[in-house]
C-alpha cells in the first residue's frame, strides 16, 4: 500500500539521519577528552556532519535539521567567542553555503568537484576562525592548516567510493529502465510480473495487468518524423505515471514494445482498476500534444484482464490481456476492452438514452414504516432494441450534464438527499468540485449531497480536496471496500471520509464461492459476519456512517437487524432502482 510504504520510507530516513549524525556527535565528544588527538577527532566529526549534507534523497526538513546540528557544533567551538565579529562572519559564510547546497542541490550533488569545493570551504571557515582556545584545543596556524589539509584528503578519498556507487546505480537504472521514456523496460517487466504472479498465487491475492498501445503511432512517425514520435511517447508515459501516482506507488508502468506500454496492478482486481485505466485513457485523450508548434491528437487503445485460477504462468494472463487489446483495435481503437468485452466509455456516447434511477437508503430499524433517508443515483441506459433499461457501465458524462440530470431527479422525487458516484479523477478536479458546490448551494439543489468513491486516491492529494468538500458541507462516502485486503490504505483515509459502504455478496455469489472453495453456506455467512464486524468497527473508530448494500430478502434484513455498527441498509429487498416519477 502507498501509505504503508510511505511510513516505512519515513522510518528508514529517520534511521539514516540518526546514523549520519550520531557518529559525528561521538567524534566531537571524543575531541573534548582525547588531549593531543583532539584536532583529529573534531575534524572527523566535522567531516561526517558535512558529508551528510550531500544526500540526494534528503528532503528540506532533513536538510534543516542536519544544518542545525552543524551550527550547534559550530557554536560549541566558539562558546567563549559568540559575540565576536569573527564568529558572526564565519556563521554567515556557513549559513550561505548551507542555503546554496539546498537551492542548487541538483547541480551540486552529482558533481564531485563542486562538493569538494564547498566541503573544503566549510572546513576552512571552521578551522581558521576558531578562537585561540577551543574545545580542548590550542589553535595555531600550523594546526589550522593541518586540519584543513586532513579534511581535504578525507574528502578526496571518497571520490572512488561515491563514483563507484553512482556508476552502479546508473548501470542498474539502464538495465531496468527505458532510456527514452524513463518507464521500466521489458526486462524489468519479465522479472516483476514473474514475482507478482508467484506472490498472487501463493497468497491468493488478485493481480491485474493493463496493456496500452498508442493509436496510429506509425502515422505520427511518418507525418511528423521520429523526433515527434519520441516526444509523444515520452509525454504519454509521463502522463500515465502521473495518473498512476494518484492511486498507488505499487502500480508500475513498463515500456514493453515500440509504442506499447504495460501496467501491472498488484493486489488489485479488474473491477478496482478499470476506473484507473479509464482515467489514463481520458488523460491522454484530453491532452494537447504539441510538436514544432503543431497540435497532435493522441488516443490509446487498451486491454485489461486479471489472474485466473487456471493460469499456470504469467504468459497465460498476458495472452488474455493481449487479446483484449487487439479486440479494442478491431473495434476502431480509442477504447478499452476488459476480458474480451469492449467498454462503452467514449465521450460521444448517446446521452439522450441515459437517466439516473434511484434506489433507497434506509435506516436500520424493525419499523415496517421506516422512511428512506436518501436516494442513491444509479446511471442507466435505455436499449431501444430490447426496450429495457440496464446499467450504463462507464459512460463518460461531463459534470454539467450530470448536474442537469441530478436536477431532473430531484424535481421528480420526494427525497432531497442524494448519493452520487464520483471517480477519483472527478474528485481531484477542482472545476468539478466547484460545480458540485454551486449545484449544492443552488435553490434547486439537494438538502444533503454525498459523493461516493470506489477507490481511495493517494492520501496527500485526497486531504486538500476532502477539506474543500467538507468546508461546503458535501459528504464523502467510500464504497466497495470489500475485504480488509486494502486495510492500511483505507484506514488512514477514513479520517477524511463521512461514511463507508460495504457491498455484501448476493445469495448466488455465496453459493458460487461455497462450490469454488468447498465451504458450506453457513461458513460463507460467518465470513460475511466477520466482514461486517471488521468494517463496522472501523466506521465506529473513525466516527463515520456505516452503510450496508446488498440486502436481498426479508430473512437477510432480519438477520442484519441483529448485527451491530450498521447505520443504513440498501438493496433489492427495498425495491429495484426506479425512475423518479414523484414516487421515490
Amino acid at each position: 500500500m502507498k501509505n504503508h510504504t510511505a511510513r516505512k520510507k519515513i522510518l528508514f530516513r529517520a534511521a539514516l539521519l540518526a546514523l549520519s549524525l550520531e557518529p559525528g556527535a561521538v567524534m566531537h565528544a571524543m575531541g573534548y577528552i582525547s588531549g593531543s588527538s583532539a584536532m583529529m577527532y573534531h575534524n572527523l566529526g566535522l567531516f561526517i556532519l558535512v558529508f551528510s549534507l550531500f544526500d540526494d534523497q534528503m528532503n528540506l526538513g532533513e536538510h534543516i535539521f542536519r544544518s542545525f546540528v552543524l551550527i550547534v557544533v559550530w557554536g560549541m567551538h566558539h562558546v567563549h567567542d559568540l559575540s565576536s565579529l569573527r564568529f558572526t562572519l564565519s556563521l554567515v559564510i556557513l549559513v550561505a553555503i548551507l542555503v546554496l547546497i539546498w537551492v542548487k542541490r541538483d547541480l551540486i550533488i552529482p558533481r564531485f568537484r563542486l562538493r569538494l569545493l564547498l566541503s573544503v570551504t566549510i572546513a576552512f571557515d571552521f578551522w581558521f576562525t576558531l578562537p585561540a582556545h577551543s574545545a580542548s584545543m590550542t589553535m595555531t596556524p600550523a594546526i589550522e592548516t593541518e586540519a584543513v589539509l586532513m579534511f581535504f584528503l578525507m574528502k578526496l578519498s571518497t571520490i572512488y567510493q561515491q563514483n563507484a556507487g553512482m556508476h552502479n546505480e546508473l548501470i542498474a537504472h539502464l538495465a531496468n529502465y527505458d532510456e527514452l521514456t524513463s518507464a521500466k523496460n521489458f526486462t524489468a517487466y519479465q522479472k516483476d510480473v514473474f514475482n507478482y504472479f508467484g506472490t498472487a498465487h501463493t497468497t491468493h491475492q488478485p493481480l491485474a495487468i493493463g496493456l496500452l498501445d498508442i493509436d496510429h503511432f506509425k502515422l505520427v512517425n511518418d507525418e511528423y518524423r521520429h523526433l515527434a514520435g519520441n516526444q509523444i511517447l515520452t509525454e504519454v508515459a509521463e502522463r500515465l505515471r502521473n495518473v498512476l501516482s494518484q492511486y498507488s506507488e505499487s502500480y508500475q508502468l513498463y515500456r514493453t514494445g515500440g509504442e506499447e506500454l504495460t501496467i501491472i496492478f498488484p493486489n488489485s482486481t479488474v473491477d478496482e482498476v478499470l476506473q484507473i485505466l479509464i482515467h489514463c485513457w481520458r488523460e491522454i485523450r484530453s491532452t494537447d500534444f504539441v510538436y514544432d508548434k503543431r497540435n497532435i491528437h493522441v488516443t490509446i487503445s487498451a486491454g485489461l484482464s486479471e489472474l485466473a485460477l487456471t493460469d499456470k504462468s504469467p504468459d497465460d494472463l498476458h495472452k488474455r490481456v493481449d487479446e483484449s487489446l487487439y479486440t479494442s483495435k478491431r473495434h476502431g481503437r480509442d477504447v478499452i476492452t476488459v476480458n474480451g468485452a469492449t467498454q462503452d466509455i467514449r465521450d460521444d456516447a448517446v446521452k439522450a438514452n441515459l437517466a439516473y434511477f434511484v434506489k433507497g437508503v434506509y435506516p436500520v430499524s424493525n419499523n415496517l414504516e421506516r422512511r428512506r433517508v436518501a436516494n442513491e443515483l444509479v446511471l442507466e441506459s435505455y436499449d431501444a432494441s430490447k426496450q429495457e433499461w440496464h446499467c450504463s457501465g462507464h459512460v463518460h458524462l461531463d459534470i454539467d450534464t450530470r448536474i442537469e440530470m441530478m436536477r431532473e431527479t430531484l424535481i421528480n422525487s420526494h427525497y432531497q438527499a442524494i448519493v452520487v458516484d464520483l471517480s477519483v479523477a472527478g474528485l481531484l478536479d477542482q472545476s468539478v468540485a466547484n460545480e458540485l458546490v454551486k449545484f449544492f448551494n443552488s435553490p434547486d439543489g439537494p438538502d444533503t449531497l454525498y459523493v461516493q468513491l470506489k477507490r481511495v486516491p493517494a492520501l496527500e492529494i485526497l486531504i486538500p480536496m476532502a477539506e474543500f468538500y467538507h468546508q461546503h458541507n458535501i459528504k464523502i462516502v467510500l464504497t466497495q471496500v470489500g475485504t480488509n485486503r486494502h486495510f492500511d490504505r483505507i484506514n488512514e483515509s477514513l479520517k477524511y471520509m463521512d461514511g463507508i459502504n460495504l457491498k455484501i455478496q448476493s445469495a448466488e455469489e455465496v453459493e458460487e464461492n461455497a462450490i469454488t472453495f468447498k465451504t458450506t453456506n453457513e461458513e460463507s455467512y460467518e465470513v460475511l459476519q466477520k466482514d461486517i464486524q471488521f468494517w463496522g468497527k472501523m466506521a465506529d473508530t473513525w466516527h463515520v456512517e456505516f452503510i450496508l448494500d446488498g440486502v436481498e430478502s426479508e430473512a437477510m434484513n432480519e438477520w442484519l437487524q441483529t448485527q451491530t455498527y450498521i447505520d443504513y441498509l440498501e438493496g433489492s429487498y427495498f425495491g429495484k432502482p426506479t425512475l423518479p416519477l414523484l414516487k421515490a
